[in-house]
């Protein structure tokens, strides 16, 4: 059976590592928790997830919450939502294999 995973991107400033948007690598599913609770200790750190049709869920936190946001890959804006960090850590762990705004119920848009 193929593993089930997602293309990733990251940018972890305090350990000075880091995979470009340009090149995102493959990561199994059920690591993207473990990485994202790594990564996102940290301010300035964030981890974006690729699905299949270039939709990308992008993840930081923002004081107490982790900002999420939808980009699409023809540029035209996105669509951020905060959650609380264990909810942004739950919606990790349960990525569909396509994203779509119902992901992020009470997102706004940003042009």
């Amino acid at each position: 059976m193929e593993e089930r995973g997602f293309q990733i991107y990251y940018c972890d400033f305090v350990h000075d590592s880091s995979i470009s948007s340009s090149k995102p690598e493959f990561l199994a599913a059920d690591r993207l928790v473990p990485l994202a609770e790594h990564l996102l200790a940290a301010q300035d750190n964030y981890l974006g997830v690729l699905d299949a049709h270039d939709n990308i869920l992008q993840f930081y936190v923002s004081g107490k919450d982790m900002v999420v946001e939808l980009l699409y890959p023809e540029g035209k804006g996105m669509m951020q939502c905060k959650l609380p960090l264990d909810e942004g850590m739950k919606l990790l762990g349960s990525l569909p294999d396509e994203f779509s705004e119902e992901l992020l119920p009470g997102a706004t848009y940003i042009g």
